[in-house]
Order: structure tokens, then sequence, then C-alpha cells
């Protein structure tokens, strides 16, 4: 759910009390405050006395109320953060209401940062914890017309929080808040009258948000125009539509614009267009894409017949389709060249080299330049008895001009310089390994990162590490350690990137480790 902050009612929720339970460290400006309110406390009431005593020993609702001091400035000077700090005190003890003030925090910005996604499970928490009030209180706030009232009611009817679950007033409720300007409510309300197979009346909810530039209503807009589902039908402009959405990073409209592209459904069919999307929709894990991807790479479907990534996208489907590629293998590839390619890898990695070669060879026959690849690297490796390195370089130097593959392995052996010049030949390696990233191969763009990253054959540029790993990244097959370099890069700002821990997180996690294992075990 995305920030959605909305005014609400302060003292409503004020009235529910609340409280919280853990010892803060505190700042110099905190402990100022803490004194000044100590010789306040002295002037008051017993009552007063007694209750402050009572939340220094942890009692959950006396950490309540003076949070709810603090808030409001009764007894003490006001302070949010102060007030924050009692009630996280006392919702450590699962009291209800200070969970629910916790939540009012989050929602305004009061002594936490807005976040409307913590507010909203802070209220469900609390209302799970039997905060019947808060429940009631956010019906008098929706009755009024709260936005935020509605997305949190919607979301209790809808998922049977603190009442019985019922689709139906869940809807009203997101509807009420679609009708007032909520994005977020409006592709709530367009997904359910979907589900609900009312496209006519769904398609006006994502218009709306189509409207206000939410890319997933404007997705389902753009869709259900192309397909002319609820509306009339408009292939040329819903994936215009979508094309917008898919700008915006919206993965299944990336999917969705590629298939119009391979289809010529209102667009132009452009097969390295739809390859274009296509990559950037599997890489984003959008159902499908990695098998549509591995598919067409197979066949050369708006690129060259590339056995090697159609090998790593079936083994990225592996985990999402097993099955569905389990049936390829099975009843329509087998004994094709592709098949043969990759019972030549697994032998490769079972270091059976000469059954490799004959596996290889027949690709090779077939015209497919994988196999001239894979025979060089087998005669280039140290591991094999009959090892010809000149061969195997004229191999690779051979089948370099059309694969990328090859120009990454030629730059690894360059770069390694054992047995293929007297001395490393850098400029050579780096030259191949650029010819191979610009080629748009994902290994070659890691590989090129890494040099400028560690400065290795080329003059350190950060700036240039980061181009290339973003270019790899986006490909969806980043590898692990630039990945891990990427996100360092995020965290601290370097390489002309702003500094983002969440980016950095999701630097980190954009590495994936394909199923080749489970892949090669169908190959007979």
């Amino acid at each position: 759910m995305k920030k959605i902050i909305i005014s609400l009612s302060l003292l409503s929720l004020l009235s529910l009390s609340s409280a919280f339970a853990i010892t803060p460290v505190m700042s110099a400006q905190s402990k100022k405050q803490v004194k000044h309110t100590s010789q306040t406390l002295q002037e008051a009431t017993d009552s007063i006395k007694n209750v402050l005593a009572e939340a220094r020993k942890g009692d959950a609702r006396a950490q309540n109320d003076v949070g709810l001091w603090y808030y409001t400035g009764r007894h003490v000077d006001r302070n949010y953060h102060e007030a924050m700090q009692w009630w996280s005190r006392s919702a450590r003890q699962d009291f209800a209401p200070a969970i629910g003030n916790m939540a009012l925090c989050y929602q305004t910005g009061n002594g936490a940062e807005r976040d409307s996604l913590k507010a909203i499970k802070l209220y469900q928490k609390s209302i799970e914890k039997g905060n019947k009030a808060l429940f009631r209180n956010q019906e008098e706030l929706a009755a009024k017309g709260d936005i935020f009232a509605d997305m949190l009611l919607g979301s209790c009817y809808e998922n049977g929080i603190g009442t019985e679950k019922n689709i139906n007033t869940a809807a009203r409720y997101y509807a009420a808040a679609a009708t007032k300007g909520s994005a977020e409510a409006q592709l709530k309300t367009g997904v359910m009258l979907l589900n609900a197979k009312k496209p006519a009346e769904a398609a006006k909810f994502f218009k709306m948000g189509y409207e206000r530039n939410e890319p997933v209503c404007t997705y389902y807009y753009g869709f259900l125009m192309n397909r002319g589902e609820g509306m009339p039908k408009d292939a040329r402009e819903g994936a215009d539509i979508m094309l917008k959405a898919a700008e915006a990073g919206q993965r299944q409209a990336m999917y969705e614009v590629a298939m119009c592209y391979f289809n010529g459904n209102g667009m132009m069919p452009n097969a390295e267009q739809g390859m274009k999307w296509m990559r950037r929709a599997a890489a984003e894990k959008a159902q499908n894409a990695a098998w549509i991807l591995a598919g067409n790479y197979r066949q050369g479907v708006g690129t060259p017949v590339d056995y090697d990534r159609a090998m790593y996208w079936y083994a990225i489907a592996m985990e999402r389709q097993a099955k569905r590629v389990a049936r390829l293998v099975d009843d329509t590839i087998a004994g094709s060249p592709f098949v043969s390619y990759m019972r030549g890898v697994r032998l490769y990695n079972e270091k059976d080299f000469d059954a490799a070669l004959k596996e290889f060879k027949a690709v090779d026959k077939a015209k497919v330049a994988d196999g001239k690849v894979m025979t060089g690297a087998i005669y280039c490796n140290r591991d094999y008895a009959k090892r010809n390195l000149k061969k195997g370089m004229k191999l690779l130097t051979e089948a370099s001009a059309t694969s990328p593959q090859a120009l990454f392995l030629l730059a690894s052996l360059y770069e390694g310089g054992k047995d293929v010049a007297r001395d490393m030949d850098k400029d050579k390696a780096v030259d191949l390994m650029r010819k191979g990233a610009d080629a748009g191969y994902a290994p070659a763009q890691c590989g090129l990162g890494d040099m400028y990253y560690e400065g290795r054959g080329v003059e350190k540029n950060l700036d240039l590490a980061v181009k290339y790993y973003l270019l790899a990244m986006e490909q969806g097959q980043i590898s692990e350690n630039s990945a891990k370099r990427l996100a360092e890069c995020y965290r601290n700002g370097l390489g002309g990137l702003e500094a983002s821990e969440k980016k950095a997180e999701e630097a980190a996690k954009a590495y994936v480790k394909p199923a080749y294992t489970s892949l090669l075990q169908l190959i007979k």
C-alpha cells in the first residue's frame, strides 16, 4: 500500500488512550525535557505522580497515559517523540490502545516518519487486540468523509479484522475512498470489480487511477481497452497506455507490451522491441516472462539463436514453472540441438570432456554458434587431457563474430594471460569485454563493471562500473559479486548514485541463482 497520509480527527483518536514499553536512548535535549518535566510534576497532584511512578515501573496503562500527556501537552510540555517512546513501551506489552496511538504517530508524522502502511498495520493490530472503540471511531470518521478511515475499514472488512469478513462492504469503503481521489483505493476497487467479472465498472476506477498516473491502474486500463473488455476496443490506444505503465516500471505491463510487439496487437510488429521489453519483464519476475524469453532465445525470435541465454532463462523458469519446462524437454525438443547443448553442458560440468565435445559438435553442425563456443572452451580448459589452446582460441575467435559469450570467454583468457600471451594483454581483454557488454551479454557487463570498480586493466571509474551493473540488473542477470558492489554504491552514494538504503537492499537481492542443476537433471 502506498503512503497515503490523510488528516483525521486527532482528539477522537486520542480519547481512546494508549501505551508502550521500550527503554529509549535519549538525546541531551530529551534528558533536558525530562528534567523540566520532573520539576513540573513535583507541583502536580498525587494522582499524576502516581501515574508517572507506575509508568516508570512498567505499567502499560500508565505508560499509555504518560504518552498521552506528552502528545497533548497536558501536565508537561508537548513532545511527540517522548509520546512515541512511552506508547512504544506500552505497546510492547500488547496494550491495544497504545498500539493504536503509535499508528496515529505514523499516520500524522508526529513523533515518527509518516508511513501510512505502518499506520494501517498498527491500527489493525490494535483492533485485533480488542480495541473496539478504535473500530467505531473509524466508522464515525468514514461517515464524515475521511479517506484514511475508508481505506482502513476496507482493509478490515476485506481481511476479517475486528469484524466478519465481507468483500462487498470492503468494496464499498474502497469505492468511497476512490471517489475522493485515493489512487490506492481506485486500484483496489478496480481489481475487486474485475475479479467479480464486472469489467465495465472496473474500467471506470482504473481510469481514475490512470488519470492520476498510478502505474498499475494505468496498466489495467490500457489492457482492458486493448482487449475491448468493459469498453469499446481500441488496440492501439490501449497498447500506448500500457507502454506508459511499462515505462513507469509496472512489470505485467512490460510483459503485455512485449506481447503486443510480438503479435502486432496495437503496435507495429517488432520482435526486437518485444525482446527488449520481455527481458525487462523477466528481470522483474513477471509471470511467464522467463519462459517466453527462454523460448525466443532458443528459436531466435527477435534475437540471434543463443542457447547460452536460453538455458539461463529456462533454469530461472524451472523455479516458477518446473512442470512446464519438464514437459518441454520430454515432448517438444527431445533430440533437438538445444537438448544436445544442455547435455553437453552437463557433461562439461562433470569433466567428461570427450563426451561433451560430441554433443557440442552436433550443435555446431546445426549452425548454432554456441556449439563452436563450447568446443573452443573445452580445448582451452586446463583440465582437459587433450587440451589444445591454439585450436580453442581459434574457435572462440571465429565464434566471437556472432557470439557475445565467445567475446566474454576470450576477454577472460586474455586477462588471465597464462598461455595466451607472454604477459597479460589487458587492453585486448578490456576491448573484448566491452564488445561483449555492448552486445548486451550480462556476464560481460558484470565483468566490465568489475574491471572499472577495481581499476583492473582500466582506470578506476565507479560511474562506469555502476552503468554496466545497472545494465546487467535490468536484464535480470547481474552476478552475485556485482550485485553486492552495486548495493554498496547505493548505500554510500557512489558512482553517481543518490544514497538510498532501499535501493541498496533491492540491488543486493537482484542476484538470482539459476536452477541449472534441476534443469540439467531433466536431460537423459
